[in-house]
């Protein structure tokens, strides 16, 4: 047992010694046999309980309480060291609860970090092999549809409609040239750097306005850098995804991606003026809004959809400035 509970016991033996058995002292005993619960367990808590029964016991008797018979002394005795035992149980059962909530916690937190480290990988995977098809593939297919290109400058006199066809596979080669640097721009959308999401999200701005036939415009201020690569990937695929739903879903003819520093939280704002839809109707048809909430949940943040006024949609997704390592990590150290 520890010697501070006995102290501690004895001190609050000491104090109902004094205030005498007129004023009921006996519940400040629970304190230290809380204490012991907490410090060493069981055992310990149960020494303790029957330690204050009986300083409670000698103390009733030394300020010369009179009970109309003795065997009642030894009673109140009894019934004081019930109710120790009880807060021991208790106590217990608290400490349990929190060892158990404790355990919930940190098992949950491991989970997060396991799903986010598992991303991380995947999207640095899908970074290498987006760098391997553009340095590789690309290369490849832009020296053989240059050598084509000379096929067909050579055969132009001699076989024109060997020419021909010539400059049909040079064509077709451009045509896969562009795919293929399409797909790597698809794997590896955020070049690894402070402005890299900066650069996706226009180009994200100006191939919508392009190919959907929409008016897509992006807010960036300067001031705004976000030097985490997998942090600035999840945000872009947040505004990749929150685009196609406002043009394929809501049916918009103008599209704003917003980024803004407001504090200690980034908040990444795609706002259109279609006639926007019911999240929980659309998310059956594959949307992707779990997706999205999902990234921004990786990321330590959440994700808002509201209408927008007078029409459309407001897609925000808010996170901390600070990634969920530091958090988690200053949290500990608090």
């Amino acid at each position: 047992m520890s010697f501070d509970a006995i102290f501690l016991v004895g001190l609050i033996g000491v104090l109902d010694y004094l205030t005498d058995y007129e004023v009921e002292f006996f519940p400040f005993y629970s304190i230290p046999i809380l204490l012991m619960v907490w410090w060493s367990g069981r055992k310990g808590a149960v020494l303790t309980a029957v330690l204050s029964a009986i300083v409670w016991y000698c103390v009733d008797m030394a300020t010369g309480h009179i009970y109309s018979q003795e065997w009642l002394r030894l009673w109140q005795a009894v019934v004081r060291l019930i109710f120790f035992l009880l807060v021991v149980v208790a106590g217990l059962a608290s400490k349990r609860q929190r060892d158990f909530s404790r355990a919930q916690l940190e098992l949950s937190e491991r989970l997060r970090l396991m799903e986010q480290e598992i991303i991380s990988v995947s999207e640095r995977e899908q970074v290498r092999i987006g760098h391997d098809l553009h340095d590789g593939v690309c290369q490849y297919l832009v020296a053989i549809a240059y050598t084509a290109g000379l096929l067909k400058q050579d055969l132009e006199k001699e076989a024109p409609a060997k020419a021909a066809t010539a400059g049909e596979i040079a064509d077709l080669l451009q045509d896969a040239l562009v795919t293929a640097r399409d797909l790597a721009r698809g794997l590896s959308p955020v070049d690894s750097d402070e402005d890299g999401l900066a650069s996706a999200l226009e180009s994200l701005a100006l191939r919508t306005s392009k190919l959907m036939g929409v008016s897509c415009f992006l807010i960036y201020p300067k001031s705004v850098s976000i030097p985490d690569n997998t942090r600035a990937i999840h945000l872009f695929r947040i505004a990749q995804e929150a685009v196609s739903n406002a043009v394929k879903h809501g049916h918009a003819r103008s599209v704003i991606i917003a980024l803004e520093s407001t504090g200690f939280e980034l908040s990444l704002r795609v706002s259109d003026d279609g006639i926007g839809f019911d999240p929980g109707k659309v998310e059956k048809g594959g949307m992707g809004l779990n997706t999205m909430r999902y990234r921004a949940h990786m990321e330590g943040g959440h994700l808002d959809i509201e209408p927008n006024s007078p029409t459309g949609t407001v897609v925000t997704c808010t996170i901390n400035k600070m990634n969920p390592h530091e958090l988690q990590r200053n949290s500990f150290e608090l």
